[in-house]
């Protein structure tokens, strides 16, 4: 009887840690980050054509469906996403400045293209997203942006506006999805 108590407390223990699944994949409620505990807001996938290109998951400190609080929040903030298919690095980054040029001004674009140019440098020493990569964009406040890709991390990108910036790709007026936008803020 204990050992039957013992495994069901631990199977409990194990969904509760679970929050959501999509596309097959079981996602975390909870990150840590900049020694804060996140939630996971929402989370959807990024289709490009009929293709499901990854899984994106945001992790905030409080839930919300605004997502200008998201994207100028001064709170740590974490975009995870999870390779769904293959895409190499240069598509992916590709797609990345497409978005920041739908959702930036000109004027801003210029600011940030050193800031741009960091994130293709490591875009080009990963090469390739292959499925089941998990890419972590963990946005610190005061910090930057941390690009961490299959567990080792690349750099911070310094600059709360290219961590503004960066979330505006899912987040912004010109997502690259709207489906995934709402999905993201939890709707």
């Amino acid at each position: 009887m204990k050992k039957l108590l013992m495994t069901a407390s631990f199977v409990l223990a194990a969904q509760s840690s679970m929050a959501l699944e999509v596309a097959g994949v079981n996602l975390a409620d909870r990150a840590e980050l900049a020694s804060q505990s996140l939630a996971l807001n929402g989370a959807g996938v990024r289709k490009k054509v009929f293709f499901d290109v990854y899984l994106a998951a945001l992790y905030v400190p409080v839930k919300t469906q605004d997502a200008s609080s998201v994207v100028n929040g001064a709170v740590p903030r974490r975009m995870e996403l999870r390779m769904l298919r293959e895409v190499s690095a240069a598509t992916m980054h590709e797609g990345f400045v497409d978005s920041l040029k739908a959702n930036q001004s000109e004027a801003a674009l210029v600011t940030l293209a050193p800031k741009i140019a960091e994130l293709e440098q490591v875009f080009k020493q990963v090469k390739t997203a292959a499925k089941g990569d998990v890419i972590l964009l963990d946005f610190i406040p005061g910090q930057g942006t941390r690009v961490t890709v299959r567990g080792k991390t690349y750099t911070t990108i310094a600059g709360d506006d290219f961590a503004a910036a960066m979330l505006s790709i899912w987040l912004g007026k010109a997502p690259v999805n709207d489906s995934l936008k709402s999905a993201l803020l939890g709707k």
